[in-house]
């Protein structure tokens, strides 16, 4: 998925219902695909995770991320309302960081990230856990920002600069409840930024060129981001029903 797949989802429920059809579909074609999965040496769990649509939850968070390409990060998330995910990771560095001016005025920003460990998580509603699978996706692009020190240099914005629609935030991964040590594969979607800002520091001055380091707040706990989560349970004892 990429920021493209967004910018014509204006109105908040398409964009929740068509979140869980895309997720479903997905895990359907994936539990019956024919080529071994990453859980092959655990088929019969992979299967019972997903013989359901998953759960789709609703919840208002924030984000903060400091990173780097040469020394660990650190990425906060907290959920304010609703369910969702709180944790705090340390990230490791970096490695395909990409930076590029687009024009005079706009930017876009993407990178994938991965944490240097386990994560100790809380999901509202499910109870305390640990994050032992994930990966971090996130692509923004912005119409505006401010560069004083001239190219090269650390490049400013705020929420206000990020193009409609233009901020892709995606975690995937596999959260383990404590209590039970039940897994539940999980992807996390960030929606619109209405609060927030940023310091992108490019590796040179080439329109086109690496992250260096970055450092980027989405959300507040005054105004925070609407976020969905799909989260996917093994159910046991769902009785099987006879035809008429």
């Amino acid at each position: 998925m990429n920021i493209a797949d967004f910018r014509n989802r204006q109105n908040l429920a398409i964009y929740l219902a068509a979140v869980a059809l895309v997720v479903s579909l997905a895990s359907f074609g994936r539990s019956n695909s024919p080529n071994p999965s990453a859980h092959e040496n655990d088929d019969s769990s992979w299967r019972s995770e997903r013989q359901y649509p998953p759960l789709v939850f609703s919840g208002s968070s924030w984000l903060d991320c400091s990173i780097s390409s040469s020394a660990n990060g650190r990425q906060i998330m907290t959920t304010t309302s609703g369910q969702g995910f709180t944790f705090d990771a340390t990230m490791l560095p970096i490695q395909n960081g990409k930076v590029q001016l687009r024009g005079q005025t706009g930017m876009m920003y993407k990178f994938d990230s991965f944490p240097t460990a386990a994560v100790k998580a809380h999901f509202t509603g499910l109870g305390d856990g640990m994050i032992t699978e994930m990966k971090s996706e996130v692509e923004v692009s912005v119409a505006r920002f401010k560069q004083p020190d001239g190219a090269g240099t650390a490049i400013h914005f705020t929420a206000a600069d990020i193009a409609a629609d233009s901020a892709y935030v995606e975690f995937t991964g596999v959260f383990v409840r404590t209590r039970d040590r039940k897994p539940f594969p999980f992807r996390v979607l960030f929606g619109r930024v209405r609060d927030g800002s940023g310091t992108v520091v490019p590796t040179n001055a080439a329109a086109d060129t690496m992250i260096l380091r970055k450092q980027v707040t989405l959300g507040s706990v005054r105004f925070p981001v609407t976020v969905t989560t799909a989260l996917y349970e093994a159910e046991d004892n769902v009785a099987k029903l006879k035809l008429p």
